[in-house]
């Protein structure tokens, strides 16, 4: 039999796909979709090995170097995943086959992708760990929407990690800024957790569970919204709220309603035209 977190695992992936991936590969045009392919397959695995051949080895060797000092192997901890999984996502850049594509494909499409398959390969990753655990394994699949809402969140997160590095890697040419950057963004989204696991400020675990599901919401906001900006510029927010669109029923022009539901890239509104409510999207406007 399947273990729910397994099964979990699969819905995460299918979802993530469907929405993430579906966004992304709809909207390339034809000639990117084969890099954009190959960089999500790629990626798959390589949180796995970033974890088990490096993180583990290195964490063993230290856990015997600083068996004295415990609270100084807990902090150098924190840097294990900004350090070994952000390089792991970049490593393509030092293959020509995937260098020169990547160059050719918008930053956020080629973030995207790499996001989207290194995080579809941690949710896997944090499954078969959780999986051992005696205590997870009393949870039904449907009662795990916290570990699949965040995994789905974690592929968007990593998707703005690496499209930081690459912005200052392919615009700016700064190579070790870039590095420094995507390390640094995902140092910060893990701080908190470190925090609320040494009870900082006394704040209580209760008080710390609370503000580590607002800092997640926020912190994955944040990233999107990035991600946003560099889609679609400096208007991204204000094309999502107003702008001009075509209606696709009727084919008439008109300017987004204040009234509607705005879910992510796409809107559902009413045309002032035919009168009919559909969904279209927030940021496909004229001119």
């Amino acid at each position: 039999m399947i273990p729910d977190l397994y099964i979990a695992a699969i819905i995460t992936s299918a979802l993530s796909l469907m929405f993430i991936g579906g966004l992304l590969f709809l909207r390339a045009p034809k000639e990117q979709r084969p890099i954009l392919g190959w960089l999500l397959l790629v990626m798959l695995p390589m949180n796995a090995i970033a974890f088990y051949l490096v993180r583990m080895p290195v964490d063993g060797w230290l856990c015997s170097v600083l068996a004295k000092q415990a609270g100084v192997h807990q902090f150098i901890r924190t840097f294990y995943a900004p350090i070994t999984e952000e390089a792991a996502k970049l490593w393509p850049l030092l293959i020509p086959f995937f260098y020169r594509r990547m160059k050719s494909v918008p930053i956020y499409r080629v973030a995207l992708a790499v996001g989207l398959g290194f995080g579809i390969g941690e949710a896997w990753t944090v499954a078969g760990l959780l999986s051992k655990s005696p205590e997870m394994a009393e949870y039904h699949w449907y009662l795990l929407g916290g570990y699949m809402s965040e995994r789905m969140m974690v592929c968007v997160m990593h998707s703005a990690f690496t499209a930081s590095a690459l912005v200052l890697m392919f615009l700016r040419k700064r190579v070790f800024l870039g590095l420094l950057a995507c390390m640094l963004l995902h140092f910060l989204g893990n701080l908190p957790i470190f925090l609320a696991g040494k009870n900082a400020f006394a704040l209580g675990p209760n008080t710390w569970q609370i503000l580590l599901q607002f800092w997640v919401l926020s912190y994955f906001l944040l990233m999107a919204s990035f991600l946003a900006y560099l889609t679609y510029g400096r208007q991204w927010l204000k094309k999502l709220i107003r702008g001009m669109v075509w209606c696709p029923e009727c084919k008439k022009i008109y300017e987004h309603p204040i009234f509607g539901i705005n879910l992510l890239h796409k809107r559902y509104e009413r045309c002032p035209h035919c009168k009919n409510w559909h969904l279209v999207s927030a940021f496909d406007e004229e001119g």
